[in-house]
This record gives structure tokens, C-alpha cells and sequence, in this order.
């Protein structure tokens, strides 16, 4: 135990200085004073007696309030950066959702911590002060290690995931708030905390697989029946086909409502999509909705007949058609679009920001994979 941590002297008190006996209002000033002091000094510059004096109260009072400068400075840091029970509360919604809890209450934490705060000072300090690190190492241990313990209880190797979890943490607040690098420093949260989830999600979402589904089970039976084929890229093109089958049922339902089929809305929205007046060749929306030119033609014809689009010779060369919406065919896409693009983000309910953008970026790469595959 240090002096600083010694208890006071027999019958010392806050009121021998002559400050009022005012429990509360000494607590306050005491942990006012302290917040100011370990800032600016850091916490192995920091006295309980320098506190004490600070706060115009004993340093006995300063113990019998937080019992040593270890109580103390956790009191003032609290759980700014700890896994906390909101969080953790999260993690009955599963892994995705919480890394996203995760991300964006550190970010709303520090986002509202000034600079001056004392965590800024103890991280500093405890690059060459061996008590101050093992200080920081105490309370991350607490806040962060412990409470992601227990949630990758179930896994095999939850404490390399938790390394990843807690550099991935440490590492923004240090870039971010600490140091102020750009670019980290200056990019909004808002729009900094879906790739902060994603960093995250790698160590945290597949903690916990999900269970078996209907793709794992065929997986399963052509291992058995088979051995020596892998049969591995069917787990791929198994769910995208389950995927490509379940939403084009739920979307189609609204077209066909419309009075239109998902053929014909993958024309009617290349042509939309192409801006006043509204036209593109042929060729370009067969380009744009991955069929052949003669497909196109023959929706066209349909489409043409229902009065949502008509044929055009090109200005400059007569060989040329396009194909140009009607006022009738903007005002029914537009209409189908205010029901269709809604109900698509429906269907991604389960999915967060930070795996859809992840999902994308995957589905891109596969389509590169499938185009370079099969050039023709």
C-alpha cells in the first residue's frame, strides 16, 4: 500500500479543513478535482493527498469515499470502455447485432469524451509507466475481456477472438480520439460505424455457427454417398439458388399485381433508371438485365402493346431502335418501385448494414469468379 493509499490518521475528517459537512458535495468535489488533476498529470503524477487538497477535504475523506487512487480513477473512467449490459443484451439477437451495439456505443462514448478527459492521460503514461500500463490492463480486463468471456463461452477459440475484439477496440479509440489520425479522426460516425461492426463481426459472427439448414444437409448426404468429390462449392451455389428462388417468388407477387412479370419490370427499370428521355438501345438492356438482345425484343413486343413503351429509329442511324418509356410506363415502374424496393429491405431484415455491404462485395467478387469462368 502506498502513503497515498494509507488509511487517515484516528478521528481525521473533512471538516478539519473547514468545508462543510456535506457528504455528497465533497464526493463531488473530490471526484471534480481528481478528473482534473489525473488528466493533466496522468495517473502515476496524481496524489490522494494532491486530490485531497484539490477538493479542499482530507485525504482521509478521499479514502473513506473510493477506499485507494485505483478506486478512485475507476469511479471517474466508469465504463467508458466496457462491454456493458446493454450490450450484452444485444447478443441475444445474435452475433451481428452485436457488433453493431458494440461499435456504435464506443463511438457514441468517445464521441461525447473530451480530450482532456484522464483516460487520454492513463493510456499515455502507460507506455513507459509500468504501473499506469498495468492499471489500463486491469480495467480492460474488467470492462472488455471478462464480458466477451462469457459471451464466446461456447467457443473453441474464443481467446483469439477476443484478442482480435479488444485490438480492433483499442486500436479506434487510439487512432480516433487519442492521436486524432486522419483519416479515422475526421470521417462522421454515422457513416464509420458499419465498417467499425464489420471489423468486428469477423471475430464475433461466426462464434456461434447457425444451425444446420436444408443446403447442410445435401452437403452432408453427397459426402457420404461420395467421399472422394468436393462437393464444397455447392454450400455457395446451394443457398444462392435458395436465395434467387424465395426472392423472386416474394418480389414477383408485387409485379404481378402490377399487371407486369419480373421480366418486364427488369425493362421497365433499365429504362427509368437511364433518366429523361428515358430510352436505351436494345442491346443495352440486354447488357443491363443479363439476357439476349432477342429476349428484350420479345418483352418489348408485349410492353409495347400495353401502351409502357414504344420503338424508335435512332437519329443518326436508322439501324438503331430504341426502346423508350411512356408517360404510362414511368407512372406504373414508379409505382412498383415505391412497393418493390421497400420490400426488398424487408427481406434483408435479418441481415445488418455492415454484412450487406460485406454480402455485396462478396457477391461482386463471385460474379467476377463466374464471368472469368465462362467467358462466353
Amino acid at each position: 500500500m502506498s502513503a497515498d493509499d494509507a488509511p487517515p490518521p484516528q478521528g481525521e475528517t473533512a471538516g478539519r479543513r473547514g468545508r462543510p459537512q456535506d457528504p455528497e458535495g465533497n464526493r463531488r468535489a473530490v471526484l471534480d478535482a481528481a478528473r482534473r488533476l489525473f488528466a493533466a498529470r496522468g495517473y502515476e503524477g496524481t496524489s490522494i493527498r494532491e486530490v485531497a487538497a484539490e477538493a479542499g477535504v482530507t485525504a482521509g475523506s478521499v479514502m473513506a469515499y473510493f477506499g485507494s487512487k485505483d478506486g478512485l480513477f475507476r469511479e471517474i473512467v466508469g465504463g467508458s470502455t466496457g462491454i456493458t449490459v446493454d450490450i450484452v443484451a444485444a447478443a441475444a439477437d445474435g452475433p451481428a447485432r452485436l457488433s453493431h451495439a458494440l461499435a456504435n456505443a464506443y463511438l457514441e462514448r468517445w464521441d461525447r469524451t473530451p480530450a482532456e478527459h484522464p483516460w487520454a492521460a492513463l493510456i499515455r503514461s502507460a507506455v513507459t509507466h509500468e504501473a499506469s500500463a498495468e492499471q489500463l490492463r486491469a480495467i480492460l480486463d474488467e470492462q472488455v475481456t471478462q464480458p466477451l468471456a462469457e459471451l464466446l463461452a461456447d467457443a473453441p477459440d474464443a481467446r483469439e477472438r477476443i484478442a482480435l475484439v479488444r485490438s480492433v477496440l483499442f486500436g479506434v479509440v487510439m487512432e480516433r480520439y487519442l492521436f486524432a489520425h486522419e483519416p479515422a479522426h475526421s470521417v462522421p460516425s454515422a457513416a464509420f460505424a458499419p465498417y467499425f461492426a464489420e471489423a468486428m463481426s469477423a471475430a464475433l459472427d461466426s462464434a456461434h455457427p447457425p444451425a444446420a439448414d436444408t443446403v447442410d444437409r445435401i452437403l452432408d448426404e453427397w459426402r457420404t454417398e461420395t467421399p472422394g468429390l468436393d462437393v464444397s462449392a455447392f454450400a455457395v451455389f446451394g443457398r444462392l439458388h435458395r436465395c434467387s428462388a424465395l426472392y423472386r417468388a416474394s418480389v414477383s407477387r408485387i409485379t404481378e399485381k402490377h399487371g407486369i412479370s419480373m421480366a418486364a419490370f427488369d425493362v421497365l427499370t433499365a429504362l427509368r433508371r437511364a433518366g429523361a428521355p428515358y430510352r436505351r438501345t436494345v442491346g443495352e438492356i440486354a447488357e443491363s438485365a443479363l439476357v439476349s438482345p432477342s429476349g428484350v425484343t420479345l418483352r418489348a413486343d408485349k410492353l409495347e402493346e400495353a401502351g409502357l413503351v414504344v420503338r424508335e429509329r435512332d437519329g443518326k442511324d436508322r439501324r438503331v431502335v430504341h426502346l423508350r418509356l411512356t408517360e404510362s410506363g414511368r407512372a406504373l415502374i414508379d409505382r412498383v418501385a415505391r412497393e418493390h424496393f421497400p420490400r426488398e429491405n424487408e427481406l434483408l431484415g435479418q441481415v445488418g448494414s455492415a454484412e450487406r455491404t460485406a454480402l455485396s462485395r462478396l457477391l461482386g467478387l463471385l460474379e467476377k469468379s463466374l464471368s472469368s469462368a465462362d467467358p462466353g
